[in-house]
């Protein structure tokens, strides 16, 4: 049979950002206010230091995030870790690594696009009701909470408003989460100015507050919470503790490489966007960590983590930042409006990135005729793979549908296990490779290549160790197991199983069919794509 001859076509991506679009992207995914989410399992760690661990837990991401930058440096291409491996490493593992992004970044914005009426939307409507003393607004976003079919609608809006983001040009698309990065960045900076008031205030400010509504005091819930917490300084606790926070927070600084081939002076804007974002975000979170320990008090956090702080309040603890500080703000309408209006896109920064970024995958792949060629269709007015970001809504959608209302229950733990196995780790031992025999198409200095062995191989044991620990913990601490792998354990570990065999199938059945056409994928593969 004779070869076609292989031509590749321009990708229609522009070149359209710069350096703050690339800060933005990153604190698109590592959002401070959304630290909640992981101290809500300080209950099961009762013994671990928060100060320690969240010292620790920027550090271990330090290489990993170096790897990245070294990557997104010298292949300055869209779709990010899919370029890296199938380059360096091969196309059947960049294959795995496609599946499991094109799942499971969509079903991260369906929880996104939860967290942002549950942690956003909702507790800015209460909090702003409660101070300007307006009932409307604080009924209507209890029954939105309440209300399943309100949720759900809600949610799906959403959805729908952050995949309208997602599809923008990038340069709106950019500037977009720029200007509500940058709002989430003033809004933290407010909550850390309000806990920098010190426990009395909190502890005045939440009786006062509680007590309009009949439910509990403060000193109550913290004498309940002693049970939950111990002084006794435990090493295996705070080394799980800061595994949580790396995997939860500070691994998300990939975003931009996914669009790294619609930067201007791509390593440059990358490098300076990424440090930057990086450092800030960083700065943050350890100083909400430290001052939530010192305001609120880990007893009284870890019970109402548990338990709520009482069910005749209308604002939910499990609200989180916008909650905790709008008890703090209430009595001055100002700040309660500057609360919940600086914080309220919580995820209206990540979850169009989680959308936009498996279109780039789809597109990189079906460039390697891995995929139909159609996905790799960009509108020439919105310069977006669009055909590709109408898959990633359609996925997102079902499992929208499947989580509210079909009683899909995936523990977010093994999400992040499918992105740190199949996508982080892959990502960093492919740095290693290329350390070792370098890149296709990109001349390396020794250092240069060192520098790959070195960040590549702390990285990819770091990822490793972190999921064996995140994991396997839970077989020795029951009410760890009940909290971060809850839902269905057969549906969890049935996400981790199915993506490499999703994964084995789409490789071996285009590289099947593009035989039968006369075109060898190996020969594709060897070349790194266009820009």
């Amino acid at each position: 049979m004779s070869k076609k001859v292989f031509i590749r076509e321009s990708s229609g991506l522009v070149r359209q950002m710069g350096s703050k679009h690339a800060f933005a992207k990153v604190l698109a995914l590592i959002v401070p206010i959304s630290l909640y989410y992981t101290l809500v399992y300080s209950p099961a760690l009762p013994a671990a230091s928060w100060y320690v661990g969240i010292i620790i837990s920027p550090l271990l991401a330090l290489p990993i995030f170096m790897t990245y930058l070294k990557l997104a440096e010298y292949i300055p291409r869209s779709s990010g870790e899919y370029i890296y491996i199938s380059r360096i490493v091969g196309p059947l593992p960049a294959t795995i690594q496609g599946v499991a992004n094109i799942i499971s970044t969509p079903l991260l914005a369906s929880i996104l696009s939860q967290i942002e009426v549950s942690a956003g939307i909702v507790p800015a409507i209460q909090v702003i009701g409660l101070s300007l003393h307006d009932q409307y607004l604080v009924n209507l976003g209890t029954s939105i909470l309440s209300n399943s079919t309100y949720y759900f609608l809600a949610s799906l809006a959403s959805l729908f408003a952050m995949w309208l983001v997602s599809i923008s040009p990038q340069r709106i698309m950019g500037n977009f989460l720029f200007v509500i990065a940058s709002m989430q960045v003033i809004g933290s900076l407010l909550v850390i100015y309000l806990f920098s008031q010190g426990r009395a205030v909190f502890e005045a400010d939440f009786n006062k507050f509680s007590s309009i509504f009949g439910g509990p005091s403060y000193s109550y819930i913290a004498s309940q919470g002693s049970s939950l917490y111990s002084p006794t300084f435990d090493g295996i606790q705070t080394l799980v503790f800061s595994i949580l926070m790396l995997m939860w927070l500070f691994v998300w600084f990939f975003g931009p490489s996914y669009f790294a081939g619609e930067y201007k002076q791509a390593s440059r804007s990358l490098k300076v966007g990424m440090l930057s974002g990086f450092g800030i975000a960083t700065f943050v979170i350890v100083a909400l960590t430290f001052l939530t320990a010192d305001t609120m008090g880990i007893p009284f956090f870890n019970y109402v983590a548990l338990n709520g702080w009482g069910s005749t309040i209308p604002v939910s603890a499990g609200e989180g930042y916008i909650a905790w500080a709008g008890v703090m703000a209430i009595s001055v309408p100002i700040l309660a409006i500057l609360v919940g209006l600086l914080n309220v896109g919580i995820q209206m920064v990540a979850g169009p990135l989680s959308l936009a970024i498996p279109s780039r995958v789809m597109l990189a792949m079906s460039f390697d005729r891995i995929l139909p060629e159609r996905l790799a269709y960009v509108n020439s007015k919105l310069q977006t793979p669009l055909l590709a970001s109408l898959v990633a809504l359609g996925i997102a959608v079902f499992f929208e549908v499947a989580t509210l209302l079909l009683g899909l229950a995936i523990s977010t733990i093994a999400l992040v296990a499918v992105l740190f196995i199949y996508q982080f780790l892959q990502a960093t031992i492919s740095a290693t490779v290329a350390g070792f025999k370098g890149i296709p198409g990109v001349s390396l200095t020794e250092k240069e290549r060192k520098e790959l062995k070195i960040f590549g191989s702390i990285a990819s044991v770091i990822l490793a160790i972190s999921v064996i620990i995140a994991i396997g913990y839970a077989a020795f601490n029951p009410l760890y197991l009940t909290m971060v792998l809850s839902g269905n354990l057969a549906v969890n570990i049935g996400l981790i199983v199915i993506i490499p065999v999703l994964g084995l199938l789409t490789y071996f059945v285009s590289k099947h069919a593009r035989e039968k056409e006369g075109m060898d994928l190996n020969v594709v593969f060897k070349e790194i794509p266009p820009e």
